[in-house]
């Protein structure tokens, strides 16, 4: 399989996550539904705007989406290394949308389940299949993984 069919279905696989999170505070808490659903509206176009927008190599995103639609929206950011503020809003946004739900998955053991089961083979497939051939090195992720390679 190419690298970007494997971004589509980690894009997929996350999305199914947020899903059963938003799921399972709907059915505690319509605020609660709403709050979360509204804050991973804004983290997504943070987490375009903070890591996607800067990537040299957004154009061939392996996700497929974020890279080009980053590309077009936030053009005028440059392709350069991430700034201390560019990784804190990018942490801040993945802990909206990963961190914020788990107060309340925990009542919902099958979301709870869902949600992490889902978010380990997306992050699984996303480094071992869609960082391989990333030609992003100001990444930190792809900066690490070639620093145990070159150890070997």
């Amino acid at each position: 399989m190419r690298r970007q069919s494997h971004g589509i279905i980690s894009l997929g696989l996350a999305s199914i996550a947020i899903a059963a999170a938003a799921q399972s505070l709907f059915q505690q808490s319509f605020v609660l539904g709403m709050a979360y659903m509204f804050l991973s509206g804004l983290s997504v176009p943070v987490i375009l705007y903070a890591f996607c927008a800067k990537c040299p190599d957004r154009e061939r995103c392996g996700h497929v989406i974020p890279g080009p639609a980053a590309a077009k929206v936030f053009s005028a950011r440059q392709k350069e290394p991430y700034t201390a503020s560019d990784l804190s809003l990018t942490a801040g946004a993945l802990a909206v949308l990963f961190l914020f739900p788990q107060i309340w998955l925990w009542r919902h053991p099958l979301a709870f389940f869902v949600f992490w089961i889902t978010m380990a083979v997306a992050a699984v497939d996303i480094r071992s299949k869609v960082c391989d051939g990333c030609g992003n090195n100001h990444c930190p992720g792809n900066a690490a993984r070639k620093k145990v390679i070159k150890k070997k």
